[in-house]
C-alpha cells in the first residue's frame, strides 16, 4: 500500500507490490461505468440528447470580489464558490493547485481565503489533486473537502465513490467537486523549461497563463510575455490527452470554462442538486453574480461545439 507516487509527472511504483488491487478499484481508466457513476450522481443515466451529461441549470457568472477576479482565471467564480462555501462550512478544506517560482504545480490544502486567492488561476500542467485530499484528511484532520480538477481528475473521484473497492474515507470525504473545463494539458518540462524558455519567457516572470480564441497566452502583471497560435503548442500535449472525451467536466457537482461566455466572465453548468444550491446560496450571499445560459443561446451552443470537437478527437484517437 502507499506505493504508487507521482515521480515527475508519471504515476510510479516505489515499493513492492502486495497485490492489494487498491490502485485497480481507483483508477478512473479501468472498468468505469457511466451508468453507474450518473445513477450515483442522478439517480438515472443521460438521455440520448444529454451530449454534455446531466445538468440542472447552466449560467453565465463571474466574482463579484473584484481582488478575487483580478488574480483569478476568468471570471474568478471558482474561487468565489470556494470561498463562500468555507466560509459557510459547507467544506472545511478546499485542495487548489498553486506553482513556485519556476511555475511548477504545487497542490495546497486551503483552508481560508487568503490561501484561496494565493493559489486561484489555471496552470495547465499536470498536478496529482486526489493526493491534496489525502493531506487534507490525514495532516490537516478535515472531513469535508472540496477539490478543484479537470475531467480526468473527476472521474478518480467518481471511481472511488461507486467502486466497490473504492477508498470509503476519500470517497466520504470528497463533498465538493468542481470540474474546470479541459481539451488538453501540458507536459511541464516541454512547454516551460524548453518551449517558453525558447520564445525568451522566463517561468519565474510569470503571473498568468491563458487559452482564448484559439490562442495561448502568457502574461507578467499587465505585461504580456507572449501570444502564440495554440496549435503551436500541439506536440506538448500530454498523451493520456488524445484519449479523453471530456470537455465539460462531465461528472462534477459544477462545471467551470472560460468558453461561451464574456471577457472577464465564466460559464458555470450546475450538475448535481448539491451544485445548484450551492450556487444559488453563494449569489445570495453576494459571493457571484449569476445569468441563466439557455441552450439556444450562442454561448451554450459554443460549449456544445467544443465539447463535440473533443469526442471527435478522441474517436480519432482510440
Amino acid at each position: 500500500m502507499n506505493i504508487l507516487w507521482p515521480v515527475g509527472e508519471q504515476p510510479t511504483m516505489v515499493g513492492t507490490c502486495a497485490l492489494c488491487e487498491i490502485c485497480y478499484y481507483q483508477c478512473p481508466n479501468v472498468e468505469f461505468s457511466s451508468n453507474d457513476v450518473e445513477t450515483f450522481l442522478h439517480g438515472r443515466i443521460r438521455r440520448q440528447d444529454e451530449s454534455i451529461g446531466i445538468y440542472r441549470q447552466a449560467f453565465v457568472g463571474r466574482a463579484l470580489n473584484p481582488k478575487i477576479r483580478s488574480q483569478a482565471q476568468d471570471g474568478g467564480v471558482v474561487t468565489a464558490l470556494l470561498a463562500y462555501a468555507l466560509e459557510n462550512k459547507v467544506i472545511d478544506a478546499a485542495v487548489v493547485t498553486g506553482r513556485d517560482e519556476k511555475w511548477v504545480a504545487r497542490l495546497k490544502v486551503a483552508t481560508n481565503y487568503e490561501d484561496l486567492v494565493q493559489n486561484a488561476g489555471t496552470k495547465y500542467t499536470p498536478s496529482p489533486t486526489l493526493l491534496g485530499v489525502r493531506s487534507a484528511i490525514d495532516e490537516y484532520g478535515k472531513s469535508k473537502v472540496g477539490l478543484v480538477g479537470t475531467p480526468c481528475q473527476i472521474r478518480a473521484v467518481r471511481r472511488i465513490q461507486t467502486s466497490p473497492l473504492g477508498n470509503r474515507r476519500l470517497a466520504q470525504a470528497m463533498t465538493l467537486s468542481i470540474g474546470l473545463f479541459c481539451m488538453e494539458s501540458y507536459k511541464y518540462n516541454a512547454l516551460i523549461e524548453n518551449y517558453l524558455i525558447s520564445k525568451g519567457v522566463d517561468a519565474s516572470k510569470l503571473t498568468k497563463v491563458g487559452i482564448k480564441k484559439g490562442q495561448f497566452i502568457a502574461t507578467s502583471g499587465e505585461s504580456e510575455l507572449l501570444r502564440v497560435p495554440l496549435k503551436d503548442l500541439n506536440q506538448y500535449v500530454r498523451g493520456s490527452c488524445h484519449r479523453c472525451d471530456d470537455f465539460t467536466a462531465e461528472y462534477a457537482d459544477i462545471s467551470v470554462g472560460g468558453v461561451g461566455c464574456p471577457e472577464g466572465h465564466s460559464t458555470v453548468i450546475a450538475r448535481t442538486q448539491t451544485g445548484l444550491d450551492l450556487l444559488m446560496a453563494a449569489s445570495r450571499a453576494g459571493f457571484v453574480e449569476l445569468r441563466e445560459l439557455k441552450q439556444e443561446d450562442k454561448g451554450f451552443q459554443t460549449v456544445l461545439k467544443m465539447a463535440g470537437i473533443k469526442k471527435t478527437k478522441k474517436t480519432a484517437n482510440p
